[in-house]
This record gives structure tokens, C-alpha cells and sequence, in this order.
């Protein structure tokens, strides 16, 4: 039973996911621990102001 409530309680590290528009350009940056939703969400490996607006690096891409 503690196992389980510390699993539960236990802080979850936050993945980075971006949202990509039709034409690729990154148009907001989310942190949750699972994918925001499948409306162009892409997970990415780390999260820089600058990317906003602009297409996304393929470096950016998480790989899995």
C-alpha cells in the first residue's frame, strides 16, 4: 500500500510538447506529463522562446 501512495504522490517529471500549425511553424510550448492532445502537439527535447514562430529544428524532435 505505500509503494502505490508514494507512486501517486511521487512528482512526475513534466515532458515539453510544442504545436506546430499547418505550415510546421511552432505556435506555443506545453509542459505536462502527457501529450496535450493530438491537434499538432509533437513532443520535443527541451523548449526555447526563440522557436516560436519558426519551423522547428529536427534536433528539436524527442526521440523514442
Amino acid at each position: 500500500m505505500r509503494a502505490f501512495l508514494q507512486k501517486i504522490a511521487s512528482p512526475r517529471n513534466p515532458r515539453t510538447f510544442a504545436c506546430l500549425d499547418e505550415q510546421g511553424i511552432c505556435r506555443a510550448f506545453r509542459q505536462s506529463a502527457q501529450p496535450p492532445g493530438p491537434a499538432g502537439w509533437h513532443e520535443v527535447n527541451e523548449q526555447r522562446l526563440t522557436w516560436l514562430g519558426t519551423p522547428l529544428p529536427k534536433s528539436a524532435f524527442a526521440r523514442h
